[in-house]
């Protein structure tokens, strides 16, 4: 169980201190976050054999202080919701997400000057119909509905509209609890699939999942606003040329639950007046970024001095050396290279140096892989899909594959990281296959998460990927892929040497 004091804590900032080491020195001395740190030393989350190792080279302990580390570090113990959100980022990562179930048609009673009762799937087909009039422009707004029966519903809904009307403008409102890892990535995972269209925001408020005390003393969960009428709601209105139509949906989940259906001016400024006055508790956008430039420097400036978590069938572009890519732009023609940098650099950019520019950035995250702990996870299939095409899973269109010799220098500069000691570099490589729905996932710890979108299969949106700047997220991730992978999916050491040397001699007799 947890500690109940600050035993391992005063015993750590002591040692630190008499060794002249400032707390804030040890995130980039152990290769772990700030929030990870913290929780190590705090005692509330166990921390790994290597963290161990190296604090105790760093405080120089004698073996007596060594065996009183030990047994106060065995006191701590692993956030259990930490440890659940590993098994649903497996979920996310290891499944298919596009091929999700179909949603469950949920039952309401139906209120349009009389009540009926009606289907989820007869309410929503009425709204479609109604938002692809000519000239009508459609508000979706939704509070919470996070919940796996109501999100599948609204997620079908909205995914449909967002697609089919190119107008209709999709907000969402949600708590994330910052003491709950496992909700956390639950919700998160779930907003995948939506956050590619640029019409559906989120803004969120980060509530703690712990018990409250409301006005009389009682216990009141933080979670309780759930059962109220905008508790988990989604509004649509519609404006069409009779005027406004406004549709109110509130979920129950163990209830029938109510949709009204209303042209009555007053009684929409009502339930608007209601929903700004909601919103006002969730001021923080989800998505700091949409379409974030992988080629600039900001990408580069996040990694500094901060340790990064890929997950992604193959290698990332800032892995491949820059000798590859030279030996690429060499091999092309004048009118090749002008469309590469017409490319990159879009319509406003300097298409001259913009080349120069981009290889420079990834020549900088290189250079950052060996000043921090970068970590890949990737797939047996992955791999031999580049090894065999010279294709990255995100390949830019416009870019060659990489050509033989190209491709054995990629794998070999992999391999001699992999075994070298003295590199942070780490590679984890998974029989089954990750992101069949085409994702990928970044994370920079202490900072946020990069979600990318595979544009030859699961992308519906406009957004070919995202910056979300929640350091929380960043923790769940790379707590994944540096403390579940390696146990639950990895294969070991010998076997992946085994694969690297297996893929570069059939590179060879291509």
């Amino acid at each position: 169980m947890p500690q109940d004091d600050d035993t391992l804590y005063r015993f750590l900032t002591v040692k630190l201190k008499e060794h002249g080491l400032p707390v804030e020195s040890l995130p980039s001395l152990l290769g772990i976050s700030r929030s990870t740190l913290y929780r190590n030393m705090k005692g509330t989350v166990r921390m790994s054999t290597e963290v161990q190792a190296r604090f105790v080279d760093l405080l120089n302990l004698s073996l007596d202080e060594q065996q009183d580390f030990d047994r106060l570090s065995s006191l701590a113990s692993f956030d259990p919701t930490l440890v659940e959100a590993r098994h649903v980022l497996d979920r996310f990562v290891f499944g298919n997400a596009s091929a999700s179930a179909k949603p469950e048609t949920i039952r309401f009673a139906y209120y349009d000057n009389e009540s009926y009762l009606r289907t989820s799937t007869q309410i929503y087909e009425s709204i479609l119909k109604l938002a692809m009039a000519d000239d009508a422009k459609t508000t979706v707004q939704i509070i919470n509905c996070t919940t796996d029966r109501t999100f599948r519903s609204i997620a079908s809904f909205a995914g449909d509209l967002l697609t089919q009307n190119d107008t209709a403008i999709v907000e969402h409102l949600l708590t994330l609890p910052n003491n709950d890892y496992a909700e956390m990535g639950t919700v998160v995972t779930r907003l995948v699939p939506l956050l590619q269209f640029k019409r559906y925001t989120v803004h969120y408020a980060e509530i703690p999942s712990t018990d409250v005390r409301s006005t009389d003393g009682s216990a009141q969960s933080t979670w309780s606003t759930a059962r109220t009428i905008l508790g988990n709601s989604m509004d649509v209105e519609i404006q069409d040329p009779d005027g406004p139509v406004f549709f109110l949906l509130s979920f129950f989940d163990a209830d029938l639950s109510a949709c009204l259906v209303t042209r009555d001016a007053s009684m929409i400024a009502f339930f608007h007046d209601n929903y700004n006055a909601t919103k006002n508790g969730y001021s923080e956008a989800l998505v700091n970024s949409a379409n974030p430039s992988l080629f600039n420097d900001s990408i580069a400036q996040l990694e500094q001095g901060r340790n990064v978590c890929l997950i992604k069938p193959n290698f990332c572009f800032d892995r491949i050396p820059i000798t590859v890519f030279e030996s690429m732009l060499s091999s092309l023609s004048p009118s090749e290279l002008a469309h590469i940098q017409f490319e990159v650099a879009g319509v406003d950019d300097d298409h001259t140096a913009v080349l120069d520019m981009a290889l420079s950035t990834l020549d900088r995250r290189e250079r950052n892989s060996h000043a921090n702990r970068h970590t890949d996870v990737c797939s047996v299939k992955g791999l031999t899909d580049l090894a065999r095409t010279g294709r990255l899973s995100d390949h830019l269109n416009f870019l060659p594959p990489f050509s033989p010799s190209e491709r054995r220098t990629i794998f070999s500069n992999v391999q001699a990281r992999f075994n070298d000691p003295d590199d942070p570099y780490t590679l984890y490589v998974t029989r089954d296959d990750v992101f069949p729905s085409g994702y990928l996932a970044f994370a920079i710890e202490g900072v946020g998460l990069i979600l990318q979108y595979d544009e030859d299969s699961n992308r519906r949106g406009d957004c070919n990927n995202l910056f979300i700047a929640n350091a929380a997220l960043a923790e769940i991730f790379s707590d994944f892929a540096t403390n579940h992978i390696p146990q639950a999916r990895a294969l070991t050491r010998e076997d992946t040497n085994a694969l690297l040397t297996s893929l570069i001699e059939s590179i060879g007799n291509a």
